[in-house]
């Protein structure tokens, strides 16, 4: 056997998303889903196999809205709005939010663990019932439809006695990135 390259199983995966031969399997719990904000999505790992014999290789990172598209069991049709919602309280999708956890009543990481509550409930149909699924579409929907989105839904979320600053810091926020969404398109 000449010329023969060793290929590392990761490379074959990241390689093939998209082709026929690569199977996307199930979400894994761990690592758990994260923001990725060069491709503006949330990512989860899944297991993967290739090829007609369905060679198992190792897990790959993908949009987690794929994952729900492909059709998986092991995931509820709210869980990307969910790990939206967290991320963007927790300050990971807009940089300006970071303060904003220290003046929260409740970690955001309550939203992924899908206990009820209403709060949670609202900021997620909110997202969902938007189809948001990134801050793209989030900016775009404030620029174009309602610059007061999801304020409200922040509300049940604050100290009370923070009140005025987490507007303050949400107001300035909304209005620097609806400028940025509207001069591109100019």
């Amino acid at each position: 056997m000449k010329n023969v390259t060793p290929i590392d199983p990761q490379w074959l995966g990241s390689l093939s998303i998209g082709c026929k031969l690569l199977s996307l399997g199930d979400p894994l719990d761990i690592p758990v889903p994260k923001y990725d904000a060069d491709r503006d999505s949330i990512m989860c790992s899944v297991t993967t196999k290739f090829g007609d014999q369905g060679w198992i290789l190792p897990p790959i990172q993908v949009k987690m809205e794929d994952v729900l598209r492909n059709g998986s069991k092991n995931i509820m049709s709210d869980d990307p709005f969910r790990w939206f919602a967290r991320y963007l309280l927790e300050g990971k999708i807009f940089i300006e939010l970071k303060t904003l956890k220290n003046l929260l009543n409740d970690d955001p990481s309550i939203i992924t663990r899908k206990k009820p509550s209403t709060k949670i409930g609202l900021i997620v149909s909110a997202l969902s019932g938007n189809n948001i699924l990134c801050a793209e579409d989030l900016v775009k929907h404030w620029a174009e439809k309602d610059n007061k989105f999801l304020f409200k839904n922040l509300k049940s979320w604050v100290k009370k006695e923070q009140a005025s600053e987490v507007k303050r810091i949400w107001i300035e926020m909304v209005k620097e990135r609806t400028i940025e969404w509207n001069s591109r398109d100019s």
